[in-house]
């Protein structure tokens, strides 16, 4: 008997236009790290490759430029709302080798071992049912082709000065995040999750960012509070004036040019799969 794959938790940051501004804006703040992640893969022209939670863009511009014209790169997402504003994004960049598609990460319905790379990022803590979704990339990788994925340890982050509303509304998030069914510490956990799989030659690479008042991401947790205000209400974990009260707080805090934001740890891990079973 064939179990289907539990159904995923809606998108908790939501699907609109402040939302697609954001993850643009993440996308271009990753694209170091996105580089040197794809530096160190053996993806060439011609290859295909697949971007699995892509939303507005993912890293389809950079698979576009690293698989040329004659390659082809697929990015899908379980958002319709989002595959439409990648649909903008790759006509604005004019990306002809890329196509999209709206499917469950955990059954996407394409040809089984069919890629040469298949990567996620920042989408498996997003979801409930991480463990499928990475038996379904598995799956889509031929033969002695790369799995790639990119996740954070929400736990890492740091502010410093210390506040006392910078720790309750990171323990508060991290408790919806774990009630969703979403693990919090995955970035680290994941090349060992790779391993599990089979998948042979597993790297991993780590980095993350600072920020200071001026930049943008300063104040991602404030924003990512607002976005959570009413689950975080619903579940019990915040009051909303208590919400209000911790948002104003860390406001004024992180406004000083003194405080500094290390942002969560930004975990890469890729393996191989093998050749033959």
């Amino acid at each position: 008997m064939t179990t289907s794959p539990p159904t995923p938790s809606p998108y908790l940051l939501g699907a609109d236009n402040e939302e697609r501004r954001r993850l643009l804006f993440q996308a271009e703040l990753l694209q170091d790290d996105t580089q040197a992640l794809l530096d160190r893969l053996p993806l060439s022209g011609g290859d295909r490759a697949l971007d699995v939670g892509c939303g507005p863009l993912g890293i389809l511009d950079a698979l576009s430029a690293r698989v040329g014209e004659a390659g082809q790169v697929v990015g899908l997402d379980a958002e319709p709302r989002m595959i439409e504003m990648a649909r903008r994004t790759v006509a604005e960049r004019h990306l002809p080798n890329v196509s999209l598609t709206t499917a469950d990460a955990a059954d996407t319905g394409l040809p089984r071992s069919s890629f040469d790379l298949v990567h996620t990022r920042l989408v498996l803590m997003n979801v409930p049912h991480t463990d499928q979704v990475l038996d379904e990339m598995v799956a889509l990788a031929r033969p002695g082709a790369t799995v790639a994925v990119q996740d954070v340890d929400w736990l890492t982050r740091v502010c410093e000065p210390p506040h006392p509303s910078w720790d309750r509304l990171v323990t508060a998030i991290a408790e919806l995040w774990r009630r969703n069914g979403m693990d919090v510490t995955l970035g680290r956990r994941l090349p060992g999750m790779l391993r599990r799989r089979g998948l042979r030659d597993v790297r991993v690479r780590a980095s993350t960012h600072v920020f200071q008042h001026t930049d943008p991401y300063q104040t991602l947790l404030i924003d990512r509070a607002r976005l959570c205000r009413s689950a975080l209400v619903e579940h019990g974990l915040l009051t909303d004036a208590e919400l209000d009260e911790h948002l104003q707080a860390l406001s004024r805090h992180l406004a000083d040019p003194g405080t500094l934001v290390v942002h969560a740890t930004l975990f890469q891990a890729w393996g191989t799969r093998p050749a033959t079973a």
